[in-house]
């Protein structure tokens, strides 16, 4: 996530998208990692959707896609099984939804130079960007076979990590991220075609609410106090800097 934040006229935080020009291509391993542990769930979901014996378009829609490289295997995993199942020829859509300013470029370019690119010897396999949050309607009612804050409710007085607030000020962000919760999985039932299958693999805590990145994101957090001093960012800047994934959820 990039930290820096555009001066904004709204009362609250605006959300940022994942640095682009690679950066986030090339430093998300461990995002990565997480995802990889949800493939199979995927490649089960993928035998069980029902499949007509029609020439309807098979549709995969790729949620917060960010500049493409982590959603390479899961694609391909996908794909796989419904080929297997429907044949070469049936043609599949795929739809990577992220928001306005997201990096698609990179995204197309990655699908086009990436050794790994889930288009690679396939004819039929058309990939489609939607630069919208998935927290809006981003496809048809009945059309389809992550989840960061949709907003950001308050600054965090003196940090930029969610687990790492206290009191009334975590409980805001917990009720945020409860109602993101409840409109993502809203918008994703009325766009799921009937006996289709949502995928979503997130970190979580565990039950007391800790988080091992804490050690980290602290020293972070003094690292920015520095910049402030040194007059490299404003004080401003540094309060309007919070990172929107809540980590928000229970084991």
């Amino acid at each position: 996530m990039n930290l820096r934040s555009k001066t904004s006229d709204e009362p609250r935080p605006p959300v940022c998208v994942m640095e682009g020009r690679g950066f986030y291509n090339n430093n998300a391993a461990i995002p990565a990692a997480g995802g990889a542990l949800a493939l199979p769930l995927l490649e089960q979901a993928a035998r069980l959707i029902n499949i007509d014996t029609g020439d309807r378009p098979i549709v995969i829609a790729d949620y917060g896609s960010s500049e493409g490289k982590n959603s390479l295997a899961p694609l391909r995993t996908a794909i796989a099984v419904l080929r297997a199942r429907a044949g070469h020829r049936r043609p599949i859509f795929v739809y990577h939804t992220d928001l306005p300013a997201n990096d698609f470029s990179t995204l197309f370019e990655v699908l086009e130079r990436d050794p790994e690119s889930y288009v690679r010897g396939e004819r039929n396999v058309f990939p489609s960007a939607i630069g919208r949050s998935f927290y809006q309607p981003v496809l048809p009612p009945n059309h389809v076979a992550a989840v960061l804050l949709s907003r950001i409710p308050r600054q965090i007085p003196d940090h930029f990590f969610i687990p790492c607030s206290t009191g009334t000020v975590r409980a805001q962000f917990d009720r945020q991220a409860a109602l993101d919760w409840e409109r993502f999985l809203s918008l994703r039932a009325t766009q799921l075609r009937p006996r289709g299958r949502l995928v979503v693999a997130l970190p979580s805590l565990p039950d007391d609410g800790s988080t091992g990145l804490a050690p980290i994101m602290n020293h972070a957090n003094m690292v920015l106090s520095e910049l402030v001093v040194a007059g490299l960012i404003s004080a401003e800047e540094r309060g309007r800097m919070t990172l929107a994934e809540p980590f928000a959820g229970r084991n």
